[in-house]
């Protein structure tokens, strides 16, 4: 609710503001010389003063106080403590003066922001400043009243008086009533509805406490100043100092002085006029005069020292919240330039995210959209996009990697355990740990146990090679011998690449999910989000059966051993057939001959006797055997020389299946991760795009497609409404600006 008064002189307006300026002091007639010489700076400061307040007032004209928090003064004050005649008396006088009462409206019927304020006069413009406190207060009973909607409670409520610039604070005032008994709920609304408003930072409270009654029964007291925040931005008056019981005046005193209650911005004294001048239509200049001459014949202000005579009277009070108002003006306009620039980018970031309304040619708009998605879905394949902008959701690519890396471990956990021992064989537990460590040292570390099914000791391969014979020459057995070993090794591949398939399979829809819910988020009501969530889940169903093929072919084909890496195969058959070699003769106690090779050391030749002849026998062996053209050997190697027994197939067929087993791990753990990243990950953004491309889109499909949702909608009529209010207080202060820069030019 707002109050304008209307004046046709400016020179009216400067004298008004001149004599409340003067009578601020109690010793201003005695120092005229003085006032004299400064009255160019008083000029210049008043000028100043009110141009911050009506920038102020502009800005609150443009309703940006929804966005932001803009200085303003709140009244606080118990039912009937004299606010309203309070906001009045300050309003000023003069010869020709008219006043408006508006009710403003910042939100609608929802308690959403309006796109621009809209303002409602109440009533004709009133011409008898005697009759404006009646008018706020009608004011104020309509615009609760519950014809209206309860969302007024929240809108601004500014007294416009343009007629004495020093009182321009009234132009950002709102009135809250804090009543004392009546309804729990009803005290509890207004208490609340007061307490959002002087919670603000930026809000000046001004506190009306009257002395008719004790000042802890007045709960607008007990609101403000239980919080020292809000007593920092408090200023105190007192009201109706005329009806303070005789004999009770220094409680009140004490409370000017600061000795109760103590406010830093300090208390003052007001008197207005009593029913009876009410009655006789007291003008506003008599009322003036009238508290002037209460103040200054009647104890105990009389006798108040200068200092704290300055604090009586309303033309002190609209002074000081004057001046407390436009220097915090002037300290906030910076932060209040640099927010609105902010929320402006915010506001203008938003809406480009949103599609544009009222579209003509919705065709050209959803190939626009597929476009869009497909350089998405291709972006999302090659791994150059996170799929979310949750920090918690990771992406496709990572994901995936993640599932191929534990395929791969799955496929090197089916590795064949040989024992180059029987398992019926007596062998310390000690030796036997070290064996299997020296056995099994390329094998997967602690994934096994004696138990596990893929263990192969000496008799079993044995035993397996004897039964396969058939016409083969002694010391022959038959290639079915590895086969076998080699197919109860490979059986559970196929398991596990199925697996592996599947597990992308539900990544890579889910991602894709994301990606469409995130770039068709605006277009549910019609059907296009599902849509193209259907299209993409199928396309990506056809890919993974055809998959599953190639998966079949991939396993097939490693039933039957093959390879061409022959260096690989034969170096590891190699290196592993001595490793067997050793543990075997290890495990029958024939380590004498194995352990000296191996503690073998070039060019140091032993002190004791009985080790030097061994010593030199393996200097010349490798000696002999380098001349012969055997470059490189050590004196491990020539552990292959040693004479072979009747287990020596079997350690044969071990090296021979474990070595191809290394080859043929590593090809497929590889080429089932390749495969399924070409013909399936990589293939989808192709197939989704041919299929949203195949589909109808005709101008009426289109067009109810990109139906848009009502919360889409209202989120652009606020997102506009928030706009164009920043805008508007951006310009105003831009010109402000401007025309701050000329005058300090001038």
């Amino acid at each position: 609710m707002s109050t304008r008064s209307d004046s046709p002189s400016m020179n009216s307006s400067e004298s008004a503001l001149q004599s409340l300026a003067q009578s601020s002091s109690s010793s201003a007639h005695d120092i005229e010389p003085q006032v004299e010489k400064d009255q160019s700076a008083m000029n210049t400061y008043t000028k100043e003063r009110r141009e911050l307040l009506e920038t102020l007032n502009s800005l609150h004209s443009t309703g940006v106080q929804n966005e932001l928090d803009l200085p303003q003064i709140v009244v606080v004050g118990s039912q009937s403590v004299g606010k309203s005649s309070l906001i009045e008396s300050m309003s000023g006088g003069g010869p020709s003066w008219t006043c408006t009462v508006t009710l403003r409206f910042h939100v609608d019927t929802e308690d959403k922001p309006l796109p621009e304020v809209r303002e409602v006069p109440f009533g004709p413009a009133v011409t008898d400043k005697d009759e404006v406190e009646k008018v706020l207060r009608r004011a104020q009973r309509a615009i609760l009243r519950s014809t209206l909607d309860p969302s007024v409670f929240l809108n601004d409520e500014d007294l416009h008086t343009n007629e004495h610039p020093a009182q321009t604070f009234s132009q950002n005032c709102i009135i809250a009533n804090v009543g004392e008994g009546g309804n729990e709920q009803d005290i509890a609304l207004v208490e609340n509805l007061a307490k959002s408003f002087i919670d603000r930072p930026n809000c000046i409270i001004l506190l009306v406490i009257s002395c008719e009654t004790d000042f802890e029964n007045q709960g607008a007291g007990r609101l403000v100043l239980r919080d020292s925040e809000m007593k920092k931005r408090t200023v105190g008056v007192l009201t109706k100092v005329d009806r303070i019981e005789h004999g009770s005046e220094q409680k009140w005193v004490d409370l000017l002085h600061g000795k109760e209650n103590a406010l830093i911005n300090g208390w003052f004294c007001v008197k207005q006029p009593d029913p009876k001048q009410l009655r006789d239509n007291i003008s506003w200049e008599d009322a003036k005069a009238t508290e002037k001459a209460f103040f200054d014949r009647t104890s105990p202000w009389m006798q108040l020292q200068p200092r704290f005579r300055r604090r009586l009277g309303s033309p002190g009070l609209a002074e000081k919240l004057s001046g407390i108002l436009s220097a915090l003006v002037s300290q906030k306009l910076p932060d209040i330039q640099t927010e609105i620039s902010k929320q402006l980018r915010f506001v203008n970031d938003e809406l480009a995210e949103l599609p544009e309304p009222n579209l003509t040619d919705p065709k050209a708009e959803v190939l626009r959209l597929f476009r869009d998605f497909d350089r998405k879905l291709a972006e999302l394949v090659e791994g150059d996009q996170v799929t979310s902008n949750n920090a918690t959701t990771t992406g496709l690519m990572y994901s995936i990697n993640q599932v191929f890396a534990r395929f791969r471990n799955a496929v090197f956990a089916t590795t064949p355990h040989f024992l180059p021992w029987s398992s019926q064989q007596q062998i310390d537990e000690e030796l036997k740990k070290d064996l299997m460590k020296t056995a099994t040292q390329f094998d997967e570390e602690g994934g096994w146990t004696l138990d596990d099914p893929n263990i192969y000791h000496l008799e079993r391969v044995m035993d397996l090679a004897l039964k396969s014979r058939t016409r083969e020459l002694p010391g022959n057995y038959p290639f079915l011998v590895k086969k076998q070993l080699i197919a109860e090794t490979v059986v559970t591949w196929k398991t596990l690449a199925t697996r592996c398939l599947d597990e992308i399979q539900e990544i890579l829809d889910d991602h894709v999910k994301t990606v469409v819910a995130e770039h068709f988020s605006q277009y549910v009501l019609g059907g296009l989000r599902d849509t193209v969530t259907s299209v993409a889940s199928e396309e990506i169903r056809k890919r993974f059966q055809s998959m599953l093929l190639q998966i079949d072919n991939l396993c097939n084909s490693e039933n039957t051993p093959y390879t061409q890496n022959d260096h690989y195969f034969f170096a590891y058959k190699s290196k592993l057939l001595g490793v067997y070699k050793e543990v075997y003769r290890r495990s029958r106690n024939e380590q004498g001959i194995i352990s000296s090779l191996q503690g073998f050391v070039p060019n140091m030749r032993p002190e004791e006797e009985n080790q030097q002849k061994l010593y030199d026998n393996i200097t010349a062996a490798l000696t002999h055997l380098t001349a012969l053209g055997y470059q490189g050997l050590t004196a491990t190697d020539l552990t292959k020389l040693l004479p072979e027994d009747q287990n020596t197939p079997a350690l044969e067929i071990m090296a021979e299946v474990r070595a191809y087993f290394q080859v043929a791990y590593k090809r497929f753990s590889d080429n089932v991760p390749k495969q399924i990243d070409t013909d399936f990950i990589r293939g989808t953004d192709r197939d989704v795009d041919f299929a949203l491309m195949s589909m109808d889109l005709s101008h009426e499909q289109c067009a109810m497609w990109l139906q848009e949702d009502p919360e889409v909608v209202q989120k652009r009529e606020d997102l506009c409404g928030r706009k164009k209010r920043l805008e508007a207080a951006k310009d105003k202060l831009g010109s402000v600006v401007r025309t701050s820069r000329v005058g300090s030019s001038a």
